[in-house]
């Protein structure tokens, strides 16, 4: 008996509390939940559960799609679910409109306007048709290629090659949980290893915004930053930055990576326009092709004519295999599996290094196995033309620095044999030669007060008879190109001012002198043209 009239009295006020329940629900189901903008910006493609999403999905029964003016003279946007758009942005019959957290239309288009449309994406959307994508304006995508310890994103493979055979250009993001530079740095090459085989042709994107790294200094969220883009660089892809303004300004060492592209999310009309970005993540949207919510990318440089598209890494790049360390003796590389290189070339980031005998990092000039090499003050080695002081030297591409005749580009210069690149006369086995202040060896004729001739094919300074062209010329033993009357063996030649040496009559002043074919003045009795004339000593026609 008295568990009946239990029952009676819990069945009495069970329908009162199971209609409150109903009641509480259907009021929570009506009210938007609004994401922080400027603390949690991954929003559709991470599946994070923001306010604008749960306004732009929530299950209403069937409406007309289309604008509603409500009282006011504002205007809003019905889906046909019934849902009304709220702090997105949502293309219109191909229009870019902007509408509040309160879902009302805001007429500024100022940082949309004339901007490249893309969208960034993970398993999050699904399965997704890109062909629909393409075809709805998206003119750039990136794909989550993995989180955290290194978990590759189930449709990243599934997303890659949808977008690729659609023919829209594609990047990767990682967001990121690193929480030191090893870390950042076996992010990039998990990243690295798994573009190997998709065409990558916009950047490749560190995420930095988990709740993981709060803790961190903005120095080594800095550092962390840094170290990725620079293996994701070294490996030849174009790397960049994600953050939302907030991280920008107030977590990250931005200072560091001034280099790289910046990808910044600010979700509402506009943005702080003192933060430089090439792209923008603006918040969420609807995208045909797309069932979920999806971020929404507004682009201000065409990355494809930024970026090398590539399949793989980049010749030549091996993978970081440690951390710089320095201490109050200088830097050395600390090995991740423990240990560090001595007397030995080391390639970190693309760049040799040597570290000397104790496991430091040289600089300046060093002579390893009999050949010299030069360390910048970074440590890197230096290739190519490099300049010391006032004094210029050129290393190989292997970092060996040349001497002797060296063919640079398009001409010739001489290094004497400690390595310095010579200028002006140098005297080199017995011959003169001259290089101009560029180090570049002069050819042909050339003015250094007196005017010399420098042979075309080797650079020699001429000396003696010297034919150039159709004329001839003499030149000292010091090279220089003689005028006027010159006795060479015994003979007398006359030059002109352009040093091309005369032949048949020549009339000096009151004087007439004749110069044979060979240019040798005559003298005594000679027949020309079947004439007989007569010559003094000195050369002058006296009859």
């Amino acid at each position: 008996m008295r568990m009946t009239e239990r029952s009676i009295s819990i069945r009495a006020f069970r329908f009162p509390i199971l209609l409150l329940g109903v009641l509480a629900v259907l009021w929570f189901a009506v009210q938007p939940v609004h994401a922080e903008q400027e603390t949690e910006t991954a929003g559709a493609s991470l599946g994070k559960d923001t306010g604008t999403e749960e306004s732009m999905t929530r299950s209403h029964a069937r409406a007309v799609e289309g604008w509603v003016q409500v009282s006011g003279g504002r205007w809003r946007y019905r889906y046909s679910d019934g849902a009304y758009a709220e702090k997105c942005w949502l293309k219109i019959n191909g229009a870019w409109y902007y509408f509040d957290q309160d879902g009302y239309w805001v007429d500024d288009n100022t940082h949309e306007s004339g901007s490249l449309k893309g969208i960034d994406v993970s398993a999050w959307q699904g399965k997704i048709d890109w062909q629909a994508v393409k075809n709805d304006g998206i003119q750039f995508a990136f794909v989550r290629i993995g989180h955290g310890a290194h978990v590759l994103d189930t449709y990243y493979s599934q997303n890659m090659k949808g977008a690729q055979e659609a023919g829209i250009p594609v990047g990767v993001y990682m967001y990121s949980t690193a929480k030191n530079e090893a870390e950042a740095i076996a992010d990039a090459q998990f990243v690295i290893r798994n573009m190997e085989g998709y065409l990558v042709s916009y950047p490749v994107v560190i995420d930095l915004e988990d709740a993981s790294q709060d803790s961190l200094s903005k120095y080594q969220l800095g550092r962390i930053a840094k170290v990725f883009c620079d293996e994701v660089r070294a490996a030849g892809y174009t790397p960049m930055l994600y953050c939302n303004e907030n991280w920008y300004k107030n977590r990250i060492d931005v200072s560091q990576i001034t280099d790289v592209e910046k990808w910044i999310a600010r979700w509402n009309v506009r943005y702080d326009t003192s933060i430089p970005r090439g792209i923008w993540q603006s918040g969420v949207g609807r995208i045909q092709g797309v069932n979920t919510n999806v971020d929404i990318d507004f682009g201000y440089k065409d990355y494809t004519q930024i970026v090398t598209p590539r399949t793989r890494y980049a010749d030549g790049y091996r993978m970081t295999a440690g951390t710089w360390v320095q201490d109050r003796h200088g830097w050395w590389y600390n090995y991740y599996t423990g240990g560090y290189p001595a007397q030995a070339w080391e390639l970190i980031g693309g760049t040799w290094y040597w570290f000397d005998s104790d496991g430091y990092m040289a600089t300046g000039w060093r002579n390893i196995d009999g050949t010299w090499y030069y360390l910048t003050s970074s440590g890197a080695m230096a290739t190519g033309w490099v300049q010391v002081g006032n004094t210029w030297y050129y290393l190989s591409g292997s970092g060996a620095m040349l001497t002797g005749f060296q063919t640079i580009g398009n001409a010739v210069y001489y290094l004497d044999e400690s390595g310095a690149m010579a200028t002006g006369w140098r005297l080199v086995d017995g011959v003169w030669y001259y290089f101009h202040s560029s180090g570049a060896m002069a050819t042909g004729w050339m003015q250094s007060g007196n005017w010399y001739y420098l042979d075309p094919a080797d650079g020699k300074m001429a000396v003696g008879f010297k034919t150039v062209g159709d004329a001839v010329y003499y030149l000292t033993e010091s090279g220089a190109m003689v005028t006027g009357w010159r006795l060479v063996d015994d003979t007398w030649y006359y030059f002109e001012a352009s040093g091309a040496m005369v032949t048949g009559w020549l009339q000096l002043g009151d004087v007439r002198y004749y110069l044979a074919e060979d240019g040798k003045m005559l003298t005594g009795l000679q027949t020309i043209d079947g004439v007989e004339y007569e010559f003094d000593t000195s050369g002058a026609c006296i009859s």
